[in-house]
């Protein structure tokens, strides 16, 4: 990792928490939770990153490496959802040594988090070719910020620029957004919940990546947080009966199993990839259909409540 990656991360952090300082004062909020959460968050991100990528390949990197596996410091030997939950953490641990409130405190760093997330993708511009995608020759593309180029001038497409670009749009509509704050935590969650939807799509188009055989472990650990979060949102809905209460579960499933699907056939039968990732896609739109579904439930559960 080089000097300029550690430089647009530390901006990144410095950005991401001043925001998060005045999005607290206009609430009337301390910021003291900001401040020791930015500390915590580098060392539980970083310390976490590492856990989970060790943790998930162990069965490679342990007979490899031993004890060292846990200081290496290489881009690609870390997991960077592993580092997200660290940040999340890290955040959720400042707000408690505060005496601040977590829930109501993490939906305020909700779209500090999602900017981090845009900035620390940026930042994978000067990690040599991890965060690319396939090999493009159209001319048009062959620049940045759509493609980056290796010592031949071959060129690569961007993708840490796509990952970044969902994470920033992410972060400006959770801003925006007011009816969220009607359920503690919420915005956490469905900040979360949009940045593994568009990850899942990242990823299949990453060149480089952990994997476990033709399976994305980071794409694995999106779709598991996502049928979490819908499980949580159908549990807090106050539906009676067991089928109306959780049938988008299923339907997440069968979301996933579909992605699952698109991901084997990409590499093993010979279609256009344009069909399949027309068809993933497809299906991360209805993933995101029945997240916004089990929203308007809970919405609803709240409205009701109020009224009576």
């Amino acid at each position: 990792m080089n000097q300029a990656y550690f430089i647009t991360m530390a901006v990144t952090a410095a950005l991401g928490t001043g925001w998060l300082m005045l999005r607290l004062q206009r609430r009337g909020m301390k910021m003291a939770p900001a401040l020791l959460g930015l500390g915590l968050s580098v060392i539980l991100g970083w310390a976490l990153a590492k856990l989970f990528y060790v943790l998930l390949l162990f069965h490679r990197v342990w007979p490899r490496f031993g004890w060292e596996a846990f200081t290496r410091v290489k881009s690609t030997e870390f997991c960077f959802f592993g580092g997200c939950v660290g940040v999340i953490l890290g955040m959720a641990l400042a707000a408690r040594l505060t005496k601040t409130h977590v829930k109501q405190f993490l939906s305020v760093f909700a779209p500090c988090g999602a900017l981090m997330v845009a900035g620390a993708r940026y930042a994978e511009r000067y990690l040599g070719m991890l965060g690319v995608g396939s090999f493009t020759d159209v001319p048009s593309l062959c620049r940045f910020p759509f493609a980056v180029s290796n010592e031949w001038q071959e060129w690569f497409m961007a993708v840490f620029m796509l990952e970044a670009l969902f994470a920033l749009v992410i972060a400006l509509v959770f801003a925006l957004r007011k009816k969220e704050g009607w359920i503690p935590g919420l915005f956490l969650e469905r900040t979360a919940f949009y940045l593994c939807l568009s990850q899942i799509l990242c990823e299949s188009l990453r060149a480089q990546g952990l994997k476990w055989g033709f399976v994305r472990v980071e794409q694995l650990l999106c779709a598991v947080a996502l049928v979490g979060l819908l499980l949580h949102g159908c549990l807090q809905s106050g539906e009676r009966g067991v089928w109306k209460r959780f049938w988008p579960i299923a339907g997440a499933l069968a979301c996933i199993g579909a992605i699952v699907g698109v991901e084997f056939a990409l590499d093993r039968i010979d279609l256009s990839p344009y069909f399949w990732y027309a068809l993933m896609i497809l299906t991360l739109f209805v993933l995101g259909w029945l997240e916004c579904f089990c929203t308007k439930r809970r919405f609803e559960q709240v409205q009701h409540q109020y009224r009576g």
